[in-house]
Parts: structure tokens; C-alpha cells; sequence
């Protein structure tokens, strides 16, 4: 019932919850089964949780900055990612979402058209390539990031997918994680996608969930993209999080 609702609705808040890393875990299969996490070493005892930290003196790239849909670049991206907050700034740490429904729903008619049957390709190079924002080990992160080659590998995947449990069609691509277009040449692909990131995060399309210790929030990945916002420098911020397995985007 819950996957369900999530899938019509993109995303719920649950305030005031009261969680340990075993019931976080117990709730999330409730829902589906673990995704692969690759290049992020999770928490000890519990392979499929990460622990997204940040310490207050930290000042490399922030995990989870630039809008993006998670791991979009594997051939079965995440279904569903559930996120509850430990530790929390008091001001700012804000994680903003987009509704993809939305995003393609307003488009032309022409420019529906247009996108119908065009395959974008996903990669995660930018982020976790040998020369990627988290390519290099940082001794003075929080999170263990190990980038590596395998993470330049390409995967194909409609620009419009249908969700399989609603049949809606929503864009599929962001930012971090779409490098091009399948059968265009550069030229051609970066404007047409720079025109669809610019319209996917359209102020009408958007809502932010402010933290809270206690505050468990879930999003469909087939149907959103969100961005974490980097305006707590000087406070610590400390989630746990999991990604639920998915299915090839048709």
C-alpha cells in the first residue's frame, strides 16, 4: 500500500519518528528489496545502509549536491530511497525535490514528440570516475567515497519512462548523471538536455523538506530527481540511507 501511494504521490514525510538502524532496516524491506550502492563504503554490520555525515569543518564536495534521480547510471536504478535524520543543523541542510511527472506533463505537444523513443546515457563518470568530483579518496571526509574506472562505463535509458505501477510517464534525466544522448553528437545532445535539466527543476515543480532529528523521508527516484543544499558549513548534519532495487526503465 505504501509503494503504491508513494508512486502517485512521489514522495512522503514522516515526522517524529523514532528509529534505530535495525527498525530503519526492517521498514525499508517492508517496501522492497536492497539496491546495489556502489563506491560508498556503508556501516559497519550493515551493508545496505549508508551513513551520509558531514562534520562541521569539513569543506570538500558536499554527497548528494546537483539534481540528480540516485545511481540513474546502473541498468535497474533505485525504485525507492528512504532517508532518517540523526543529527540535523539548525538552520539550512534543506534537501530540495522536483516532480518529473510534472516536468514532462507540461511539456508540448511538439516537444513530447520529440523525446519519444530518444534514449539518454547515463554515467557515472562525473561523480565517481578517476577524475570525477569523488574520484579521489579524501582523508579529510566523513564518508568513504572510492571512486574508481568502473564508475566511467555507460548505461542507456529512455528520456521518458513509464512508472510501472501508475503508467505515468515522467522525464529521466538529471544533471549529475546524463552525459548525453544516444545516436546525437555532443553538440546536439548538450542543448537539448541542458533545455530539460533547466525545465525539470522549474519552481512549480519543486517542494523542500526541512530535517528534523526523527524525520524519515522516501521518494521515488522514477518519478523525482532532489538536490541537497550546501548552506550549513560550520554545523554537522548525519542521516542514514537506503536505496531500494528497481527495474530496468522502460
Amino acid at each position: 500500500m505504501i509503494e503504491a501511494a508513494l508512486a502517485e504521490n512521489v514522495g512522503f514525510v514522516f515526522r517524529n519518528q523514532d528509529l534505530d538502524i535495525d527498525s530503519f532496516e526492517r521498514f525499508a524491506t517492508s517496501i522492497g528489496d536492497f539496491g546495489e550502492t556502489p563506491f560508498i563504503t556503508p556501516v559497519e554490520g550493515h551493508p545496505n545502509v549508508l551513513r551520509v555525515i558531514r562534520e562541521p569543518e569539513e569543506t570538500g564536495p558536499l554527497f548528494g549536491s546537483g539534481w540528480h534521480s540516485d545511481r540513474s547510471f546502473q541498468l535497474r536504478p533505485p525504485s525507492t530511497t528512504p532517508r532518517y535524520a540523526l543529527q540535523v543543523p539548525d538552520a539550512g541542510g534543506d534537501t530540495a525535490f522536483t516532480n518529473q511527472y510534472l516536468a514532462f506533463e507540461s511539456l508540448s505537444e511538439s516537444m513530447k514528440s520529440i523525446l519519444n523513443g530518444l534514449k539518454g546515457i547515463h554515467s557515472a563518470k562525473r561523480s565517481y570516475g578517476p577524475q570525477g568530483t569523488f574520484g579521489r579518496p579524501d582523508p579529510k571526509a566523513s564518508m568513504e567515497i572510492h571512486g574508481d574506472e568502473t564508475a566511467v562505463a555507460r548505461q542507456v535509458h529512455p528520456l521518458v519512462r513509464s512508472h510501472p505501477l501508475t503508467g505515468r510517464r515522467s522525464l529521466f534525466v538529471n544533471e549529475v548523471y546524463t552525459v548525453g544522448i544516444e545516436g546525437m553528437t555532443n553538440a546536439e545532445s548538450s542543448t537539448l538536455l541542458k533545455f530539460l535539466f533547466e525545465h525539470s527543476r522549474q519552481i512549480h515543480f519543486t517542494c523542500r523538506v526541512r530535517w528534523a532529528p526523527g524525520t524519515l523521508t522516501m521518494w521515488d527516484n522514477r518519478s523525482t530527481q532532489h538536490f541537497a543544499i550546501n548552506d550549513y558549513h560550520g554545523s554537522r548534519r548525519e542521516m542514514y540511507r537506503i536505496t531500494l532495487a528497481g527495474e530496468q526503465p522502460i
